[in-house]
């Protein structure tokens, strides 16, 4: 989720003092790099959506989480940009099966440069942390219209020591790395968590539904899955798309999470939301940090510091997770 779109934040030129005669201001870098703790609030966003007394809730959540960034994080070389979004995203709203509001707090990491002789943050983020409170899981919002169903990114079962589906814990902490750089962790209630696994069973049903509510469907093809439901056991679909010599075209076909084609396939749990909490209650909470990559973040000149900043900020949520997830209702 980006916090602005086309803008170029200024901050005050450094100054220098002159003699009279030589009233210039230079802009150099190596002295605006030193610059830390550098912060630029932007406006809540999207508050007209909520109610007065979810708001003022959802609120003090998204001041305790800047809060947890602004007393152990220093942006150097960098300005911190950050604000509160408070969008009621729609599948929220379409979406009977989930419950809460959905809010979120973002955090960008914006290196400083020189644009017309003044030291500026221009609009073009190295990277953020975004605290994202029953926000939508994993694509939920962008369902493939050909399966209709969301799918677990890899980083969430392909680990470096194991693949495996994620479970949930007691600590209602879960932590993902992908190869990337990115890291997600997912808070929940112990014991449970806000989406559950496809069956076999369901996915091909839904194949089916899909197939019969298009008009021109092969008979051959609505008949491949029909056999494979006939024969299907209640067991999770792990599902890759090949080319089937009998369709003279792709289909989807099951396999195992070894396979680095696979795609895991999900669906939102109700059982997860307890109703009973007012809607400004977080009943998840999504924390996901992204930066560029090391070769983007050279590219700045101080590749290494910029590393360093988006390791503290690992750090920073590693160390409040515990008090984040007793927030988790």
């Amino acid at each position: 989720m980006t916090i602005t779109h086309c803008l170029v934040l200024f901050l005050a030129p450094l100054a220098w003092i002159a003699t009279p005669a030589a009233q210039r201001t230079y802009c150099d870098s190596s002295q605006f790099n030193s610059l830390t703790n550098v912060w630029k609030p932007q406006p809540d966003q999207n508050t007209g959506q909520v109610t007065a007394v979810e708001l003022a809730a959802e609120r003090k959540i998204m001041v305790r989480v800047l809060e947890m960034f602004k007393s152990a994080f220093v942006p150097t070389g960098a300005i911190g940009l950050y604000s509160a979004n408070y969008d009621i995203l729609p599948q929220a709203v379409t979406n009977k099966s989930r419950y809460g509001n959905t809010y979120s707090f973002v955090l960008s990491h914006h290196k400083i440069e020189c644009l017309n002789d003044k030291p500026v943050a221009l609009d073009v983020s190295l990277g953020n942390v975004s605290v994202q409170v029953n926000t939508s899981f994993v694509d939920e919002a962008t369902v493939p219209a050909d399966t209709g169903f969301s799918f677990l990114p890899r980083g969430y079962y392909q680990r470096k020591d194991k693949t495996e589906l994620p479970q949930a814990n007691d600590q209602g902490i879960q932590e993902f790395n992908f190869a990337d750089g990115t890291t997600v962790w997912w808070l929940t209630r112990a014991g449970v968590l806000p989406f559950r696994v496809v069956t076999r069973r369901e996915f091909l049903q839904k194949q089916i539904e899909i197939l019969q509510s298009r008009s021109g469907t092969s008979a051959k093809r609505l008949a491949y899955y029909q056999g494979l439901l006939s024969e299907s056991p209640d067991e999770v679909a792990i599902v890759k798309e090949i080319e089937v010599p009998s369709l003279n075209g792709y289909a989807h076909v099951f396999t195992t999470l070894a396979d680095k084609d696979s795609r895991v396939y999900v669906t939102v749990n109700p059982d997860y939301y307890d109703r009973s909490q007012p809607k400004s209650a977080p009943q998840h909470i999504l924390i996901r940090l992204r930066h560029g990559s090391a070769t983007f973040l050279n590219s700045t000149g101080i590749g290494d510091r910029h590393l360093e900043s988006f390791q503290k900020l690992r750090e920073i949520v590693r160390a409040n997770l515990a008090e984040l997830r007793m927030a988790v209702k």
